[in-house]
């Protein structure tokens, strides 16, 4: 809880906190789970694995591999899922087009498979090439609702698939609270004279500013 001065000053802020009245944005990050995620082939054999083989430790991480069908033609893998609330996803990401990860015996042309996220119908590609091991940090804005993954797409299914490894998957999700705890009703009134009461101070300390100029 503020103190009453730093609620004053919340006030003329326009971010509003009254009494033990709370309004504003309340930012809580937590790791990811891929509980509620969803592994979707379009003619391709793709698969996902958690963790990533690279990092077995981390919960968070994991490697989606694209399709490798030897159809000759195009396809695409993701893995999805429905944002809950409004919130900041970040994630870590590598891209190798080799295969299997442990032993690189396959490796397909650069631009032939390529990797990134989506936001609803929205794509963004990360890359086409590999990243030789080197990891990227991303961030990506949702609104509850949303739907957001990862996919890998290829160009003819052929040659050894593509694979995104993602690890350090944070969610913070942004939620609104404003109701009072019980007895606060006389607390919320006491805080609207004590706004009107900081405006005028406000007002004060401009005009002196002022003078003093």
């Amino acid at each position: 809880m503020k103190s009453i001065y730093g609620c004053i000053r919340a006030s003329l802020r326009h971010s509003c906190v009254w009494g033990v009245f709370v309004i504003g944005s309340v930012a809580s990050a937590t790791p990811l789970s891929f509980a509620g995620f969803t592994l979707n082939n379009v003619n391709a054999d793709g698969s996902v694995s958690t963790p990533s083989f690279f990092t077995p430790g981390d919960s968070t991480s994991l490697d989606l591999t694209g399709g490798n069908n030897g159809s000759g033609l195009g396809g695409n893998t993701d893995f999805v899922w429905t944002a809950p609330s409004d919130g900041t996803l970040q994630f870590m990401w590598s891209y190798t087009y080799c295969s299997p990860l442990d032993v690189p015996m396959e490796c397909d042309s650069q631009t032939y498979d390529w990797t990134g996220y989506q936001v609803d119908q929205t794509l963004t590609q990360l890359t086409d090439t590999d990243t030789l091991g080197v990891a990227s940090p991303a961030t990506v804005q949702i609104q509850a609702g949303e739907v957001f993954g990862w996919y890998v797409g290829t160009f003819d299914n052929f040659g050894g698939p593509g694979t995104l490894s993602v690890f350090a998957t944070d969610f913070t999700a942004t939620t609104v609270s404003g109701a009072p705890e019980p007895g606060s009703l006389l607390l919320s009134f006491a805080g609207l004279a004590t706004m009107a009461g900081a405006f005028r101070l406000n007002r004060w300390f401009r005009r002196r500013s002022e003078v003093q100029i």
